[in-house]
């Protein structure tokens, strides 16, 4: 079922459509599922790693270094080939060592960023691996934990989630019953019960992944390279086809003719070049290792640094994802201090709603703010209500009660 269906169709019709109540599913039936639409999880097609190692030795460069090093053997020249096989292997070994690394440490997150998740089968809560989940399970979400699939919200007041990661919104998205949740989006408060409709590559991420995938190209420095190496075979071919017209002419040994060819080829081509440029991108890839920046293709440092504007609309990809409080406009008779002690009052840290995070941590920065909210003790606090707007709390302070609230003007 897609979002749109999902979104659409009532909780009941829900239900029907994937063959399951609000008991969630027999675990024999979990089982039959998970083997139909495979485990929860975005599909990482792996390489296997003698593969990826030869091909390393396959473009237009490497072709002519192995022509060279063909041509080395047959006339004997084994310094040569040596030489020229040493530079082949370390071009090939330094790059495909490098993303090797990369493809471990990417591996290691994702196995980090695998959670566990509250499942309703045979009738009974209960933990299971994320990658588990089938559609028609019934799971529990609440504060801080992460979609583990995209679902519908059938039971619970309401919950604000942090959907930065797929849309690029960074305030947090309010949802109620009847409303769907993606996979891979944080809950920042609130608790609610939700029946999942997709699971792996059929989520909302999941789709997005696949065309991510889908977009194959070559990078600046690829075509370069080619370019370089197009221009130097097509020449050292027409001189190696000069060379043997004029000898054949003045009735030369085909082993003269081959050891100029093995002079021209190898004069012709940089040996080294392949080498020397993945020598290079790998020191980058090493130093930016150290800033926690996790190189998964060598040739994409050079197309980073070649960059005159990178256009971005996802929250947190070159941004904190962090809202702060920018400007205050205190009525008139008021301060700067009094909204922030407001504010931050009516306030409370461990709900974790990040527009009271900001507020706090601004209130808190202000000495004289900071050093009045110990004048105050909390005697009734109403969290943030989706319907009303606002929060609401009820303070004591030298024997007098007060009431603060905190929400939306216009409502």
């Amino acid at each position: 079922m897609n979002k749109e269906e999902a979104a659409k169709l009532s909780v009941e019709q829900v239900y029907k459509e994937l063959s399951c109540d609000k008991n969630g599913l027999k675990s024999e039936e979990a089982q039959k599922r998970l083997e139909k639409y495979g485990p929860n999880q975005i599909e990482d097609k792996q390489v296997n790693p003698l593969i990826k190692f030869l091909g390393y030795f396959w473009g237009p460069i490497p072709w002519m270094i192995e022509v060279a090093a063909i041509l080395s053997a047959v006339i004997q020249h084994w310094d040569d080939f040596g030489i020229i096989l040493a530079l082949l292997v370390l071009n090939a070994g330094v790059a495909f060592w490098q993303e090797f690394k990369a493809d471990n440490a990417i591996q290691a997150l994702k196995q980090k960023l695998s959670p566990d998740a509250k499942v309703k089968r045979d009738g009974k809560w209960t933990k299971v691996s994320g990658r588990e989940i089938v559609p028609g399970d019934i799971v529990r979400v609440r504060a801080g934990d992460i979609v583990p699939a995209d679902v519908k919200f059938i039971e619970g007041d309401f919950a604000q989630i942090d959907e930065s990661a797929l849309t690029g919104e960074s305030l947090p998205a309010e949802k109620h019953e009847n409303d769907i949740g993606f996979n891979g989006s944080v809950i920042k408060q609130g608790e609610m019960t939700g029946i999942v409709y997709a699971t792996g590559m059929n989520t909302y991420f999941g789709n997005t992944a696949k065309l991510v995938e889908g977009a194959k190209t070559e990078s600046h420095f690829q075509k370069a390279v080619v370019r370089i190496a197009d221009y130097l075979i097509v020449l050292a071919l027409i001189l190696v086809v000069i060379i043997f017209i004029v000898a054949l002419f003045r009735h030369e040994s085909l082993l003269s003719i081959l050891q100029f060819a093995l002079v021209l080829t190898v004069a012709s081509i940089p040996v080294a070049l392949p080498a020397v440029l993945s020598v290079t991108m790998a020191i980058g890839a090493t130093a930016l290792a150290k800033k926690e920046a996790i190189v998964s293709r060598l040739v994409a440092i050079e197309e980073m640094a070649g960059m005159d504007v990178l256009c971005s609309d996802k929250t947190g990809t070159i941004t904190q994802n962090r809202i702060s409080v920018a400007e205050i406009i205190p009525s008139k008779g008021f301060t700067d201090q009094d909204i922030l002690l407001v504010g931050t009052l009516a306030s409370k840290e461990e709900d974790n709603d990040p527009i009271d995070d900001a507020i706090i941590g601004r209130g808190r920065a202000d000495k004289k703010v900071s050093a009045e909210i110990n004048s105050y003790t909390v005697e009734d606090f109403k969290p943030f209500d989706p319907k009303s707007k606002r929060t609401e709390v009820v303070l004591k302070s030298g024997g007098k009660k007060i009431m603060m609230s905190k929400g939306a003007p216009q409502v």
